[in-house]
């Protein structure tokens, strides 16, 4: 594999309390990376020549890391992208403008009127088109993050104004991640065909000035992670080297309606060894080429699924390989990325 991009979880602490996020069923303890580690982590990410991109991002908010300055001096040799829930002071959006690639906000809270959440999301909107306005800067290219929802996918045309008033020409749409069995009812995908939900991206797509990316709206026989596909890493706030989002931490999901635990799999820590050497190693090597090649049971849609407990968790599947990925959402393209 060539590592491009590396994930990293400044802090997986937030100043937000959003109902659909994950925070709400993991057993992580909450934290900050030290920034001690931070640094070491700078010198063994240098060691790898093809890394052109750092992505701040995580469970957390990344902005809230209380060495966040420090760190976007520690890596802007690095093209830096970000995800943000974009409440912050404005000293934090003129770091964002002046140094990122390309910012991500999650719009999750654009309808919650507690708080003042509004209010503060789009002043920080307004300081970013003022800045592309007075800098005529095409840098930070930036998106809105959105999970989408059976109620609230109506709410997104509303979202397609607001980014034209505000000059964003990007929109990333997710799934909702089914947390609970109360969740199933609110998830906009099907396991067959989907009219509603095949109309509803047609609409999408008939906006040409926002390049909108869509999840798939029923079950597809294509599975690709982009993780793997595209040359990522994530690296949590202890240090773990992880492969993905959805191993990043441990919680429980429901796959069209079953429950699934889904147990954190790291490859190894920072701190004990250099980041090459674990993803040059064989349990990541021999990972990655599982899932690259495709060599992994599709349990979705496996007719033995019913009377399988290996679907229980994600420690195994039936081809013996660690961790699970035969019913992962985000290589079906529900859940998605910035």
């Amino acid at each position: 594999m060539e590592l491009k991009r590396v994930y990293i979880e400044l802090t997986n602490r937030c100043n937000l309390d959003c109902e659909m996020c994950f925070r709400h069923s993991w057993e992580t303890v909450e934290g900050d990376m030290d920034f001690e580690l931070l640094k070491s982590l700078k010198e063994q990410i240098s060691e790898i020549k093809t890394v052109k991109e750092i992505f701040f991002g995580g469970i957390g908010e990344p902005t809230i890391y209380p060495y966040f300055k420090e760190a976007v001096d520690l890596f802007k040799e690095y093209r830096l992208l970000i995800t943000s829930n974009g409440i912050m002071p404005e000293e934090t959006a003129r770091i964002l403008c002046e140094n990122f690639g390309a910012v991500f906000f999650s719009a999750d809270q654009y309808h919650e009127e507690t708080q003042g959440l509004k209010d503060q999301l789009l002043k920080t909107f307004q300081y970013f088109a003022d800045y592309h306005r007075r800098t005529r800067s095409s840098t930070p290219k930036t998106g809105i993050a959105y999970v989408l929802t059976k109620s609230n996918h109506e709410a997104l045309f509303e979202i397609l104004d607001m980014m034209r008033h505000y000059g964003f020409h990007r929109l990333n749409l997710s799934h909702l991640m089914p947390l609970s069995k109360d969740d199933e009812d609110e998830i906009f995908y099907t396991r067959y065909e989907n009219v509603e939900g095949k109309k509803f991206r047609d609409r999408m797509f008939s906006n040409r000035d926002i390049k909108v990316n869509m999840p798939d709206m029923e079950l597809k026989t294509e599975r690709r992670c982009d993780f793997i596909d595209k040359g990522y890493i994530y690296i949590d706030a202890g240090g773990e080297v992880i492969s993905c989002y959805r191993l990043a931490n441990t919680y429980n999901e429901f796959v069209f309606g079953e429950k699934k635990r889904v147990i954190k799999h790291s490859f190894g820590n920072v701190k004990e060894k250099p980041l090459k050497e674990i993803i040059e190693g064989k349990a990541y090597q021999d990972f990655w080429q599982t899932i690259y090649n495709n060599q992994y049971p599709s349990c979705v849609d496996c007719d033995l699924r019913g009377g399988c407990s290996l679907v229980e968790d994600t420690k195994y599947d039936c081809y013996f390989n660690t961790p699970s990925c035969g019913d992962c959402l985000w290589v079906r393209n529900f859940i998605r990325c910035p």
